[in-house]
């Protein structure tokens, strides 16, 4: 299984059920909706199918709606079309019955400009440098000779300018969101820390409580993303943008510095753009674009996202299924990803949130288990970078999907009635009954107390799964077998008083000899040099029957049934 998360843009290629169910099936995590090509309405009808889909699934997928917000364009122009040509000088202002002028749709943007800045239009295509400004009026001399289409894209890099954060068409589109409860909403064009503030009290203000994903895309979003990082709850390295605002070499040092900087305070960054673009029309991926996952994998991304790909490529269920190819191959073969540096929060929680990454290390625990409520341990958990997954457990029906971002996080969601009854051992046999562990698997739990009702992290145990029976002194390694008291009986775990020396030949058939009293060390020696596992000293707490199936723990001497 993948720690690393995928996020797919729905479009015309996979808006059905059955290519949703598919790509669900291939390690999908969460469904991006691009508000830049919907209508009213939209978001409510991928709301439901994705719940249909969870519901047949048994998945946690979650929605993100990626808001356009406001863009710097051009004017319209007669015919559609404005020539330039290099040498020549154009103006910016609000005259359009001026042949020279190239218009922009903020006009205060002017205000923000001086001599020497750069403005780049309809993709970077064409640069234009600010020779001198007079009022309402800007003069610039083209550097590029070239065509600026009606509404051309402006960028003006390193420059944060003041457009707002949404526009109306955004606000319809936040409004259907929170009544739809979708997860997430991505934030365009973030320049400041304000203007995430900004959103999160407009959706607040709403009755929301989705969580904010900046996307810095940027110069200026590259300058400030310390600041952004502390009061975003994902940032987004929206490649596409970022490589029009700045020389196309420098974006990969760019995805570096905002990911470093993101995970330095424990907020979890996403990875888009081109990831596997070319899966658009053809079946496998380029060798380039492997290597592209990989590194940012190996960056410490949390998330990678698909566009066009899954969009209206022709192959969107086998690009999700690279995607977790490449990261489950990744993780396996390297697996050692570093964890914040100075995490933002609960200091208490962080610090048992590290003890739980180390104690599963040394234990090769099979997982992590995190009873949770707010998402807040879930969150601290993926970002040191665990070993192991995580499992969140929960009471709160919207948190299964609110963590399905969440590297290493899988989520498991319980009834309230039945949560407030949960302990620590019966969640444990819950796991078993669910098939989700083997017996004798061992967990690292991290809870407070007591646990669903107010949260608050503040201790880490270990725990076995399976139905605890007794637990003595270990000398070997772990196994499992059937019990057997009697030494010539057929079982594999003999259960004995004492052991005596004339009978080694005897107990050497056994995987597992648990004695309720000492063990001498020859024999232990002697034993534990033809492969059986000892107990001594052994204390048993329940009934075990001959031919009860157990495990033992070698390193705890945990008898489970």
């Amino acid at each position: 299984m993948a720690s690393m998360k995928i996020i797919a843009t729905i479009g015309p290629a996979c808006s059905d059920p059955e290519t949703l169910k598919g790509m669900v099936r291939a390690g999908l995590n969460n469904v991006r909706i691009n508000t830049a090509h919907i209508e009213k309405g939209y978001i409510t009808k991928i709301r439901k199918m994705v719940d249909q889909v969870n519901e047949e699934t048994k998945a946690s997928v979650g929605i993100m709606v990626d808001l356009k917000g406001p863009e710097l364009r051009t004017r319209a122009y007669d015919g559609g079309r404005m020539e330039i040509k290099a040498g020549n000088t154009y103006r910016f202002s609000d005259d359009e019955s001026d042949p020279r002028n190239i218009g922009v749709n903020y006009l205060n943007v002017i205000d923000t400009l001086e001599p020497g800045d750069l403005i780049l239009v309809s993709d970077g295509k064409i640069t234009l440098r600010v020779v001198q400004k007079s009022g309402n009026t800007v003069e610039v001399k083209a550097l590029d000779s070239g065509v600026i289409r009606d509404r051309g894209r402006i960028n003006i890099p390193g420059k944060v300018l003041n457009l707002g954060v949404t526009t109306e068409r955004d606000e319809l589109f936040i409004k259907e969101g929170i009544e739809a409860g979708v997860e997430f909403f991505a934030l365009s064009f973030v320049q400041t820390r304000e203007n995430v503030e900004e959103l999160q009290e407009l959706v607040m203000s709403q009755g929301g409580d989705q969580l904010i994903v900046s996307k810095i895309e940027t110069k200026s979003g590259l300058q400030n993303i310390s600041d952004i990082s502390r009061v975003s709850d994902f940032i987004m390295v929206a490649r596409g943008d970022l490589g029009v605002e700045m020389p196309l070499e420098e974006v990969i040092v760019a995805q570096k510095q905002i990911i470093r900087e993101s995970h330095k305070h424990g907020v979890p960054t996403i990875v888009a753009t081109q990831v596997l673009e070319s899966m658009v029309s053809n079946p496998v991926p380029t060798r380039a674009e492997v290597s592209d996952v990989t590194n940012a994998i190996l960056d410490n991304a949390d998330v990678l996202m698909l566009s066009e790909e899954t969009a209206i490529g022709k192959y969107p269920v086998e690009s999700v299924e690279y995607l977790k190819n490449i990261s489950e191959y990744v993780e396996r073969s390297y697996g050692n990803f570093a964890g914040p540096e100075e995490f933002l929060g609960n200091r208490i929680a962080y610090s048992i949130a590290m003890a739980a990454r180390v104690v599963a290390s040394e234990i090769r625990a099979a997982g992590i288990l995190a009873f949770t409520q707010s998402g807040n341990t879930a969150k601290m958990l993926s970002a040191v970078r665990p070993p192991c997954p995580v499992y969140a457990v929960t009471t709160n029906p919207k948190m299964p999907a609110r963590l399905s971002l969440y590297r290493d996080v899988i989520p498991l969601y319980i009834p309230q009635e039945e949560g407030q009854k949960l302990t620590q051992l019966n969640a444990l046999e819950w796991l078993l009954e669910k098939g989700m562990f083997e017996k004798g698997s061992r967990l690292v739990i991290t809870s407070g107390a007591p646990y669903f009702l107010f949260g608050g992290t503040n201790e880490v145990r270990i725990a076995t799964v399976g139905r605890f029976i007794g637990r003595g002194y270990p000398c070997g390694k772990s196994t499992d077998g059937v019990v057997t008291r009697n030494i010539d009986g057929t079982g594999d775990v003999l259960i004995t008083d004492s052991l005596s020396e004339r009978d080694m030949d005897r107990y050497g058939k056994f995987r597992c000899v648990v004695c309720t009293s000492s063990v001498p060390h020859r024999l232990l020696r002697e034993l534990t040099s033809r492969g059986v596992t000892v107990l001594s000293n052994t204390r048993l707490a329940g009934d075990v029957k001959e031919g009860d199936h157990v495990t033992v723990d070698g390193d705890t001497g945990v008898i489970n049934g």
